[in-house]
């Protein structure tokens, strides 16, 4: 050792191992999900192979991700790994996406968006190429919000706009807020004494789920006459006077009317999420979207 040069520190944190990236979203994704069955899923992996991967965290680490007897309640460790793990695997992932642009620039954009919002964010889609800087065709999914939700965690999707739950998805960009509103057909002065005609997407999604528990909770009978994940087909029926349909404020087709209905309770809010794979993405699907978002609130 020359002189002057230091000791080398032996400390436990000199000699902790390198987490695998893959570890670290294993955790990740469970304290999210609540589960390992549900993050197993959510990631394409088995249950058994998550459970494994949050164990060798728990050894690289030497301490308990979890309080013991906690519903998946994180200890102090498991905090700390938690908030820098869900920054790490977001400057993992923003790297390998501004690579993988970088040298394919002429590659497929891969965009999803709800058909709720396709009629109105398709047309802009020549301004986010513009945005984004790239002379990649377009991949355009249009799907129910869970479809898109889960097919951006599989990396499947480049940019989405989706109606969601989330605050804890590391991808998120921006969120807003949407009123649901009944259009549909006014009914006449009999109506709270039959169950009401429902036009709603299929079980499962945020907003049926929102209608039908709004209804039960207020302890108004329904029957559901239609249910598509097509918005158009949904919009067209309840528009021919099949149904009343839940929908967001300001997404009304021409002819289709608030429904004036007292004997329907309100609806709740929801959350619409953008997410995107990387900080040239992220600004160009801001101004993507920004326009129509401004329009829905200021409904």
């Amino acid at each position: 050792m020359y002189k002057g040069e230091s000791e080398p520190h032996t400390g436990s944190a000199s000699l902790m191992r390198g987490i695998p990236i893959d570890i670290l979203r294993a955790f990740v994704a469970v304290v999210e999900a609540r589960g390992f069955t549900r993050a197993a899923e959510e990631l394409g992996r088995t249950q058994p192979t998550i459970s494994l991967q949050v164990k060798r965290l728990e050894e690289l680490v030497e301490a308990p991700l979890f309080k013991k007897g906690g519903r998946f309640e994180l200890s102090g460790v498991g905090e700390v790994c938690f908030d820098y793990g869900k920054r790490l695997l977001r400057l993992h992932d923003d790297m390998l996406d501004e690579v993988g642009g970088r040298n394919n620039p002429n590659g497929a954009l891969r965009i999803g968006m709800p058909s709720e919002f396709a009629s109105v964010l398709a047309p802009r889609l020549a301004q986010l190429r513009a945005d984004a800087e790239t002379r990649a065709t377009f991949e355009v999914m249009v799907e129910s919000s869970q479809a898109l939700s889960a097919a951006f965690r599989q990396n499947a999707l480049d940019v989405a706009f989706v109606i969601g739950a989330g605050e804890s998805e590391p991808h998120r960009i921006e969120q807003w807020r949407g009123q649901l509103r009944w259009f549909g057909p006014a009914s006449d002065g009999h109506a709270g004494d039959r169950p009401a005609p429902l036009v709603v997407p299929p079980q499962g999604s945020l907003i049926h789920e929102a209608a039908t528990g709004a209804l039960r909770a207020h302890g108004r009978k329904f029957d559901i006459v239609c249910t598509s994940s097509d918005f158009a087909v949904l919009a067209a029926a309840a528009a021919a006077g099949l149904g009343v349909m839940p929908m967001i404020e300001g997404l009304a087709a021409e002819g289709l009317r608030p429904c004036l209905d007292k004997s329907l309770p309100p609806l709740p809010e929801v959350t619409l999420l953008l997410l995107a794979r990387s900080r040239t993405l992220a600004l160009a699907s801001r101004r993507w979207v920004a326009s129509m978002v401004e329009t829905l609130q200021s409904v």
